[in-house]
């Protein structure tokens, strides 16, 4: 990827990257690239979409986070979790995958790119938001293009801690007809949604912020098969 590409879509967020970020972005792009074509990672190749796409929805979550950690459930081959990583280096982060060929590719790009404070987990959120070590340890969650609303609630709420929020990235329709049951069950407040055309584009895109208020009972999150049957 070209380093004018990576700096116009750094520059349509408001942001101003450093050349050894861009370098390391573009070294992430190339690596998912050759990746791709051997797996699953993306669907979208050409250079100016992965801009918009994934690069430049990724850079406008940045204003959105809160608090020193980070969980990307359902971070597939990176975004946002990885790009947020390259530009915030302080943040602690977990890559969150149920599948391990993906968590295997981050792994590599992790200890390629040389970073810190960063750990790719394979498992499914509804096991792992179960583990002493995961639930509610995160200031942010964040989910981008994984599940609807309501079901994203009870996978991600459980992980974050009270005072924390959880943040869905959505497209035009911010689903939030779907939460009002779910977040007094899930300990949340109430949620709001942020929307916005994508700079550049005419691409419509929400960000629904969630606020966790008081603690997750213990029996959420349920076995995945029983949130998608009767979600909250």
């Amino acid at each position: 990827m070209k380093k004018q590409t990576i700096e116009h879509a750094a520059e349509r967020a408001g942001l101003e990257l450093t050349a050894e970020t861009i370098e390391k972005i573009q070294l992430f792009i190339a690596r998912l690239l050759e990746k791709n074509k051997v797996m699953n990672l993306t669907a979208i190749t050409q250079e100016e979409e992965i801009a918009d796409s994934h690069l430049l929805d990724s850079f406008l979550l940045l204003p959105y986070l809160r608090g020193e950690s980070l969980i990307d459930v359902g971070s597939g081959a990176g975004f946002p979790g990885m790009l947020v990583k390259l530009l915030r280096p302080e943040l602690k982060l977990v890559l969150l995958d149920s599948t391990k060929k993906r968590i295997s590719f981050l792994e590599e790009l992790i200890a390629e790119l040389g970073l810190s404070q960063i750990t790719a987990v394979h498992g499914r959120a509804e096991e792992v938001a179960h583990l002493p070590e995961y639930r509610e340890k995160f200031d942010t969650a964040v989910a981008r293009a994984v599940s609807s609303l309501d079901i994203l609630l009870e996978l991600c709420l459980p992980l974050v801690k009270t005072g924390g929020r959880f943040l869905a990235m959505k497209g035009k329709d911010d689903e939030l007809d779907l939460a009002a049951k779910a977040l007094p069950v899930l300990g949340a407040g109430k949620a709001r949604a942020e929307h916005y055309l994508l700079p550049g584009t005419d691409v419509q895109r929400s960000m629904v912020i969630v606020p966790k208020e008081k603690p997750t009972k213990q029996r959420y999150p349920r076995p995945f098969a029983a949130i998608k049957k009767l979600p909250l």
